[in-house]
Formats: C-alpha cells, structure tokens, sequence
C-alpha cells in the first residue's frame, strides 16, 4: 500500500499524480431550510491523510461553506506535496502534514472568514467543557512567539517562574530539543519512545504554554483597564432587562447598540484587531469579538458594519443575545486567568513583584 511519501516521490517526478492522488465524494445532505443538496467532498487516496481531514473539518469549520473548504483543503494538499520534506520517514511526513495543514487552513479562514481568534495563530473553541486552545505546529508557535511583546513574554516568564514550573518533565525535554533543532523521531529514538507519542507530548507543551500565557496577558488587562467591569456591569443590567422587561426587544436592541458604539475605538478595526503581530485585546469591542463564535460572528458583522440593517424583531432578538453571550463567555474567561494568576502569586510569593511585572 502507498503512504504518502510514496504519492509525494511520485508527484515530484510526474504533477499529474495529483489527479489520481485527489478524488471526490458526492454526499446527500439536509440544509437548514429542510432541502436536499448534493455536497462534493473532498478525499484522497490515502486514508491517515483522509482521517486528518475528517479531524479537521469536525473541529475547526463546521460553519465553513463546503465549497470554500475544498479549496482550502486542495490548497493544503497541494503545498504539503511541495514542501515535504521526502528525507524523512512516511509516519514523520504524516505528523508533519498534519500540522502544515491546519495553519494553512486556519490562515485562510482568519483571512476570509474572520474566525473567533484570540491571538496570533491560536485558536480557541468556547463551549461548556474548559477552553480549548490550539497551537498548529512548531513554526505557527515560532510565529506567535515573535509576535508577542519580548518583554511582556519576558515578565509573563519570570511571573511563572520559567517553562520548568508549568511543564512537566517530559513536555520540557521534548520542547527543549525541538527549540534545539531535533526531529521528532530522533527525539523519539533518545527517548526510547514513538514519533506519535512525541508528538502529542510537544502539541500539549504547547498548549499549556499559550493557555497558560493568555491567563497572565488577560490579568494584565483587568489590573490596567476598567473594561471587565464595564462588561460586567452591562451583562448584568441586560439580565434585569431580559427579566423584567422581556417584551420590549427594541429598548434592549437600542441600548446595546449605543453601549457598544460607546465603547468602539474608532482607530481600530476589527481586522486590525485580529491580525498578527496585534495585542490589541484590551476594549470591550475587542473583548467581544474574541469571544464570539465563527457562526455568530458571520451573521454579527454585516450587521454591525451597517452592510445590513436591523429592523425585525428576530433580528434585534439575536443581535442582543449574540452580544450578550459573547460578554459572558469573557467574563468566564476573565474570571479563570484571574483564579489562575492569583494562585501562582500565592504559591510563588511574588507578591512584591506584581506590580512591576503586570505593567
């Protein structure tokens, strides 16, 4: 059976490989207005990379358009057979597409479709279970680290007491070689372990370490700004409005419009907001946003923009409770990063040096 190093040597020797590599699937589903359409998905000829695919579309683009997905996908199949390295092993070139394709398809939907996304190059899904944040792969890692403020990183290091006090000791042994150079699989052959397992170590290094820094950056903001309890205060006089004045969508309507117009920071637009390199997360706008869903976002923004008008009761209805749940959810997150940084000065008595090290 081919892997997909065999498909990439092929490839790289004959392009039409990729015709017969790339293949499609016709699929009858139900859209919301209760049609039947035909969906054209698509596959490939080896499955590990079909599974990644499936993994991807399930976490990261349910409210994707199909069609732009496809391409997304195409784009990324196609780059990953450009740029693979065929040197290294078939399981190393798997892990490696894996990850080379979630950061083109996560760019392409930052760029086109302005997905919920906190900071550079992370993703995080909102939901009742515990924030998810994502770091693609090693490069997106190295991107977001140039794109944060050296000395806040710097602070956010010496706060926590350095990358051995929040990883454990296997996590900083593969990080460190990774930051050294190494391939997973050599890293694997050292530590007598597999690729996958390696693998899985440094993506949680990762993770805890952004999770961890988006604790202290937001504790910064709430010692610096008033804006948590400016949306603090709003939730909970639109609470008392949705329990007391539940038939009046139009006053809660107009007095979330004008508090969010009060609040916008008209030098600053919610692509600039977002793009890399920015840590502009410090308004209520931004806060907002940050915290929304991709579905929400979608429907939010023409609205907000004034490329539509809102005029139906429905309209005004869904407005109100997109916004409201989008300030909540801050709220949870604001509450957490501040449960989190307080229980690290405890426990490291670095009472002293807050102030300096939040400023």
């Amino acid at each position: 059976m081919k892997t997909l190093k065999d498909w990439i040597v092929a490839y790289r020797e004959n392009k039409e490989v990729m015709n017969d590599f790339i293949v499609y699937e016709t699929v009858r589903e139900q859209n919301e207005q209760g049609q039947w359409d035909e969906v054209r998905y698509v596959l490939t000829k080896d499955q590990k990379l079909n599974a990644i695919m499936k993994r991807m579309e399930m976490k990261y683009f349910k409210d994707v358009d199909r069609k732009d997905l496809n391409e997304y996908l195409l784009h990324a199949i196609v780059e990953v057979f450009e740029t693979a390295d065929t040197k290294r092993s078939p399981s190393e070139i798997i892990s490696w597409a894996e990850d080379r394709m979630r950061y083109i398809v996560i760019d392409e939907l930052k760029r086109n479709h302005h997905m919920n996304i906190v900071s550079e190059n992370e993703v995080v899904s909102h939901s009742d279970k515990d924030d998810e944040v994502n770091i693609s792969d090693w490069q997106m890692y190295q991107e977001w680290l140039k794109g944060e403020e050296a000395k806040t990183y710097e602070k956010f290091l010496e706060f926590v007491g350095g990358l051995e006090s929040i990883l454990s000791k296997k996590q900083l042994e593969v990080y460190t070689y990774m930051k050294s150079g190494w391939t997973q699989q050599k890293i694997a052959e050292k530590m007598g372990g597999s690729q996958q397992n390696v693998s899985k170590i440094f993506q949680s290094a990762l993770n805890r370490i952004k999770a961890e820094y988006l604790h202290f950056r937001t504790y910064r903001v709430m010692m610096k700004t008033n804006t948590y309890q400016t949306i603090k205060t709003f939730v909970k006089y639109t609470k008392n409005i949705l329990e007391h004045v539940t038939d009046d969508e139009a006053m809660l309507y107009t007095y979330t419009m004008n508090f969010l117009r009060e609040n916008e920071e008209e030098d600053i637009s919610f692509e600039l907001a977002h793009e890399n390199k920015k840590d502009l997360s410090t308004g209520v706008l931004d806060a907002l946003f940050d915290y929304m869903s991709v579905g929400d976002l979608k429907w939010f923004m023409p609205y907000w923009r004034g490329e539509k008008e809102v005029t139906t009761k429905k309209e005004k209805e869904k407005f109100v409770r997109i916004v409201n749940k989008s300030l909540v959810q801050y709220l949870i997150g604001a509450e957490k990063a501040l449960k989190r940084t307080s229980e690290t000065i405890v426990e490291r008595e670095i009472h002293e040096k807050v102030i300096d090290l939040i400023s």
